[in-house]
């Protein structure tokens, strides 16, 4: 079972949708960041779709960086995995901001094959698709955008959930420990309920993803082991 209640619930007037967070080429096998048993997470998260078929609407988040995005290590002359490093970055509105960023690989380039949604991950045509890190001196880890409520960059995503009168998200992809991660923060502090299913999910790190678990409980976000526990506390939907 997993760790959210097993009582059988009512929700009246709650629509539930899945949250499927940057399951792309780049971060998956053989990608350039890729995230260790992604393909367990996508084989969780299409038996996820299956098990509520045209229930629950979809969302999903895409990666989409400039070449020389302000994240990549080779962009600053950096090693890969290194920092935070503090930069000082011109933002779009032509002020000057200082940021920590961790150096990463150069990855999810717009347009690239490695931007793509991996070929295994199920897809419908009415899958709503954010695409974030569009913009070249700016870190979007969340599907809603940028760090500071998205000043700099804010995606579609909340527009399109409150026009579908979403209460409940189900979050899913990769990786736990970082967008995931930042799309629930945003997500509950738009007032949101939000559900993780932990084997839809993988992480870069065993500590990181601890950590952010740890905080994601104490924020309110309800936490499953499996499809099957998160099923038999929402039979209904």
């Amino acid at each position: 079972m997993g760790s959210g209640n097993s009582t059988h619930r009512v929700f009246p007037c709650r629509v539930f949708v899945i949250g499927i967070i940057d399951v792309q080429n780049d971060f998956c096998k053989d990608g350039k960041l890729a995230v260790s048993e992604a393909g367990e997470a996508i084989a969780a998260i299409n038996k996820l779709r299956y098990m509520y078929d045209d229930r629950m609407g979809v969302f999903l988040s895409q990666d989409w960086h400039h070449m020389s995005h302000m994240s990549f290590a080779e962009t600053h002359k950096k090693t890969a995995f290194s920092g935070p490093e503090k930069l000082n970055l011109i933002m779009p509105d032509g002020t000057t901001a200082e940021v920590e960023q961790m150096m990463w690989p150069r990855h999810c380039v717009e347009y690239s094959d490695g931007a793509k949604f991996h070929p295994d991950l199920i897809r419908g045509p009415k899958d709503f698709v954010v695409k974030k890190g569009t913009r070249k001196n700016v870190e979007s880890y969340s599907a809603f955008g940028d760090a500071l409520q998205g000043k700099y960059e804010k995606t579609q995503l909340d527009e399109w959930l409150r026009q579908n009168g979403v209460s409940d998200i189900i979050l899913t992809g990769l990786a736990t420990d970082y967008c995931v991660y930042n799309t629930a923060l945003d997500a509950v502090r738009l007032k949101y309920n939000v559900h993780l299913i932990l084997s839809c999910t993988r992480g870069v790190a065993k500590d990181s993803v601890d950590k952010a678990l740890d905080d994601l409980k104490t924020k309110g976000v309800l936490c499953y082991d499996t499809v099957n526990a998160f099923y038999e506390t929402h039979k209904f939907i």
